[in-house]
């Protein structure tokens, strides 16, 4: 108990201020306390007392049980009393406060009353444990506690907090209730000594309605940080490093300072604003992150970087009504895959992310390339086996400057593996630039970059909208790759989706390679490929208005269509399967200097296009019904167009 209360008089040495007096040479040293005598209950109680002095002074206790917080400081102040429980008979002490340098002091007296002695009996009917936090003491307290805490205990927050810059330990586990009731924690740093960095290594309980790193809960407190010791590196990081319980409008600002390491402790990595990896039935409940996410190193797994969430392998996460409002910039050295959402970077498994959103930019900047693929989108990098992303939001720029593998989105840079996606909106900005020659596969849409895998189930892309600019710039690819270079204004490029329909492009599409490498430009889908018969791909109902243009070194190469760029020609693959568009509408201009190679729907068609509404211009030429038949399809297309008629 004793060396518990000392933990408690350090911590909170470091929250609370001294203030500084200016000492005249003639002045007479003085101290007083006010009140003189405190009484403490027998269980244990911190009392706040007010000191009065106009020099320096120190304290000392006549009783172990009893500490003073702080110890020592300079000029008028309070100081914090804290007494331990007492398990025998009443007691006293007495706190002396002296004025350094004289033999003047005041004496402040303690007394606790001690254990009542009762007849044993019957033991009383169990119930839930509780406390509140009020103030830096006792958030010292509840942290050195909280791994002890049953699951059925109610923790309250009642006040905002200054931490005053402690340094604090994490907090190893946490399975009972946390109700912060929308009070502020700040001014504190997180340094780890475990493979895990966050306030909270292990959260399975419930954490609700608390602000953390901000003192006014709009903005960061300059102060607030979250990372690795000196000379530490590790696996996870966020505000909690694995979350397996609920956080539910929790806000975080404070600083997320990610150590990678070049060793492999693990499989994968995950830094996030909120948590750095899910495991079980997480759940992410309206939480909001303002953190910036600094990451030092160089990387050798595979990394989620997330505003909430930074990676999960599980199925049953939910993350609903979450805002990413930071800007994330990762720019170290990753020499493996690096996925980035501003609400989650990799998911694996049959997750639901609802009603999301993210408002910051996401970046991936770096000269030295991954040496596989990268993925990076508003709301989520990569999702696999069956998530569900609905009614999501992102109106940040998203880009990547790297010489490499990207597939880059609005809201998902890539689907894989079944999954849906639908009803999302995407007002940001998707740019690609690559400005050194490269020979690797693109991909960028306004709603999803990529989906990919035929061992699995397909996916949907359903209801969604775009209105943001996808910008495509690269200086000279020449990739030989069968996926080649994609852009549309919903979705890059497909290989293995079910159902693409009632979705709405308002965005402009630019496609621009300066090398000789087939790239395809469309205002719904870039290009839709498949080798399997087992999950036939349709197009329909979709509409386009933005504008469509695509520019190659050699310009035979290009392609453009107001619907699909490409439809169906895999190259280098002989079992090409039809493809469908059926109902769907085009009203923007589409520019294409390959005459062969570009439509009011399709570019290149080798599969059908049924019932299609043409109109807009193709290179420059306004659709008539009497240049319909022409139009419609690139002049190179093996594909049939039927019933197609005149946008009105």
């Amino acid at each position: 108990m004793k060396t518990k209360a000392l933990l408690l008089a350090a911590l909170s040495a470091a929250a609370f201020s001294a203030c500084q007096t200016v000492l005249q040479p003639a002045t007479v040293s003085q101290v007083s306390v006010n009140p003189q005598i405190v009484k403490v209950v027998t269980d244990g109680e911190t009392k706040t007392v007010q000191l009065t002095a106009n020099c320096d002074w120190e304290t000392s206790s006549s009783a172990a049980w009893v500490t003073v917080a702080p110890a020592s400081g300079t000029g008028s102040t309070s100081i914090t009393i804290i007494a331990a429980a007492n398990s025998g008979d009443a007691r006293d002490a007495t706190v002396t406060i002296t004025a350094s340098g004289a033999a003047t002091h005041a004496d402040l007296l303690v007394t606790q009353s001690g254990v009542q002695q009762v007849t044993p009996g019957p033991d009383p009917t169990p119930t839930p444990g509780g406390t509140t936090i009020s103030n830096a003491t006792q958030l010292a307290a509840f942290i050195e506690e909280a791994p002890t805490l049953a699951a059925d205990e109610e923790w309250t927050i009642e006040a905002d907090i200054d931490c005053g810059g402690a340094k604090i330990a994490p907090i190893a586990s946490f399975s009972a209730n946390l109700d912060g009731k929308n009070h502020k924690i700040y001014n504190f740093v997180v340094e780890s000594s475990d493979s895990r960095a966050g306030l909270l290594l292990v959260n399975n309980g419930t954490i609700k309605n608390v602000i953390f790193g901000s003192s006014d809960g709009k903005a960061y407190d300059g102060k607030s940080s979250i990372g690795f010791a000196e000379g530490k590196t590790g696996e996870y990081a966020g505000l909690v490093a694995e979350n397996a319980g609920t956080l539910e409008n929790v806000a975080n600002f404070a600083t997320i300072n990610y150590a990678a390491t070049s060793e492999k402790p693990g499989d994968y990595i995950g830094a996030g604003g909120i948590s750095g990896l899910a495991s079980g039935a997480a759940s992410f409940i309206n939480c909001t992150n303002g953190a910036a996410i600094n990451a030092t190193g160089a990387v050798t797994q595979e990394v989620g970087l997330g505003g909430i969430l930074g990676y999960t392998q599980s199925s049953d996460v939910k993350l609903v009504s979450c805002v990413n409002v930071a800007n994330l910039t990762i720019s170290i050295p990753v020499a493996k895959v690096i996925m980035i959402g501003g609400i989650a970077g990799r998911t694996n498994g049959t997750i639901l992310v609802e009603k999301c959103e993210n408002k910051g930019e996401i970046a991936y900047e770096q000269d030295t390339k991954p040496s596989t693929w990268m993925a990076i989108g508003g709301i989520g990098g990569v999702f696999y086996n069956g998530a569900t992303v609905t009614e999501c939001k992102n109106s940040g720029r998203i880009s990547s400057n790297l010489q490499q593998v990207n597939r880059i989105a609005g809201i998902l840079g890539t689907l894989n593996r079944g999954g849906t996606v639908e009803k999302c909106e995407n007002s940001g900005e998707i740019s690609l630039t690559q400005a050194e020659a490269n020979a690797n596969w693109q991909a960028a849409g306004g709603i999803v970059g990529s989906q990919e895998r035929e061992d699995a189930a397909p996916a949907k892309v359903i209801g969604n909208t775009n209105t943001g600019a996808i910008k495509v710039n690269l200086a000279e690819n020449n990739t030989g790759h069968q996926n080649r270079i994609a852009a549309g204004g919903i979705f890059g490029l497909g290989t293995l989706v079910t159902e693409v329909s009632g979705n709405t492009n308002k965005g402009s599409v630019n496609l621009v390679n300066g090398g000789n490498a087939d790239s395809w430009a469309g205002g719904i889908v870039g290009a839709m490929v498949s080798t399997t018969s087992d999950y036939p791909t349709a197009l329909s109902g979709n509409v386009n208005s933005g504008a469509v243009s695509c520019k190659t070194g050699d310009d035979a190469l290009s392609a453009a269509g107001g619907v699909i760029g490409n439809n169906g020609n895999y190259p280098g693959k002989t079992d090409n399967k039809s493809i469908t568009v059926t109902g769907d509408k085009n009203t923007g201009a589409i520019t294409c200097a390959a005459a062969g190679r570009v439509g009011s729907i399709a570019g290149i068609n080798l599969g059908t296009l049924t019932n299609c509404i043409a109109g807009g211009s193709v290179n420059g030429t306004a659709l008539s019904e009497s240049n319909l038949g022409t139009l419609t399809q690139g002049a190179s297309s093996s594909g049939k167009a039927n019933g197609t008629t005149l946008a009105k």
